[in-house]
């Protein structure tokens, strides 16, 4: 798919964001967000709701295949079929109970075709369902499929609203989880209280990891009460705190303590450098912009080995 429109769309229930194949761009060209498509996926024939063109493909990439726009009947069977599985949902919810699963049941969905039902569930442990499914298909007359989902895409499939007043961020826009770990909250200047900084799912929320991005400038310079020199008055200082978003470094020159702007210790170009990391450390390719310079200049100089684990210091 080198070179060619990436289409999103989100899947009903769920809530994941997927991609879209279309055999011709002729038959999305002109829709709006938010608009309603038939496609087919793995799950059979589903209602999708567009989301436009992307520049980039889906982290865990699941795809659909357009087959066209949805009609006043494709969304009036799709109501239909949501009030079904919502009835079913409660049925197999204590059929469960009576069956003894350790499950926390969250959602039931029919796709249009009508051939399966899938019942959604989070569990601590492995849970064994085989007579369940066996009574289940036999009184319903179609194949149950069991999917367990973890405490974040449950988040994700019924909602909520986060400490910020607005929707979760998985909710709204996310496509794959990120392993946020603990040590996000220090490099962003917080309190080291990870009970502070937990959602709803239990979990430490996501916008650590979306606001990582902002810090890159705390990774590229002098480690936090380490020792450098300054040129200007030769004299040593140590780092005491390094604020990106405030482009402010705080340094202790002997028995004084102040406040300098990141500028006053950094290269010429810092910025444009910082800008041109994606990350620190990975194994991400190089970036197009890359490729895309004929002859080196200053500036791409300062970026030719922007991939390095190493500080700049």
């Amino acid at each position: 798919m080198e070179g060619k429109t990436v289409y999103k769309i989100r899947f009903p229930v769920t809530n994941n964001i997927g991609e879209l194949l279309v055999d011709d761009i002729r038959y999305v060209q002109y829709l709006k967000k938010g608009a309603q498509l038939l496609a087919e996926s793995e799950r059979g024939l589903e209602l999708v709701e567009f989301l436009g063109p992307s520049e980039e493909h889906c982290p865990s990439n699941p795809v659909a295949v357009f087959i066209r726009r949805a009609t006043y009947y494709d969304v009036k069977k799709y109501q239909r079929y949501r009030n079904i599985a919502k009835k079913i949902f409660k049925e197999l919810s204590q059929y469960a109970v009576e069956y003894g699963l350790n499950l926390r049941p969250l959602d039931c969905y029919i796709p249009l075709d009508n051939q399966k039902i899938y019942f959604f569930y989070t569990a601590p442990k492995r849970v064994d369902f085989r007579q369940f499914i066996r009574d289940m298909s036999r009184r319903y007359r179609k194949r149950i499929e069991m999917r367990q989902v973890g405490v974040r895409d449950a988040v994700q499939m019924k909602g909520g609203i986060g400490v910020c007043g607005n929707l979760v961020c998985c909710y709204n826009f996310i496509e794959k989880f990120e392993s946020v770990p603990l040590d996000y909250i220090n490099e962003q200047n917080l309190p080291y209280s990870p009970s502070k900084f937990t959602g709803i799912c239990g979990r430490l929320k996501c916008c650590l990891a979306i606001e990582k991005n902002n810090y890159i400038e705390k990774k590229l310079l002098p480690p936090i009460n380490s020792e450098i020199g300054l040129l200007e008055n030769k004299e040593t200082a140590q780092v005491l705190e390094i604020d990106p978003l405030r482009k402010l470094i705080v340094l202790k020159i002997g028995e004084t303590t102040k406040e300098f702007p990141i500028s006053y210790i950094t290269p010429q170009n810092f910025e444009k450098i910082v800008k041109a990391y994606d990350c620190v450390g990975c194994q991400c390719p190089p970036s197009p912009l890359f490729g895309q310079v004929k002859e080196e200049t200053d500036e791409t100089a300062l970026l030719s080995d922007i991939f390095s684990t190493k500080r700049f210091f």
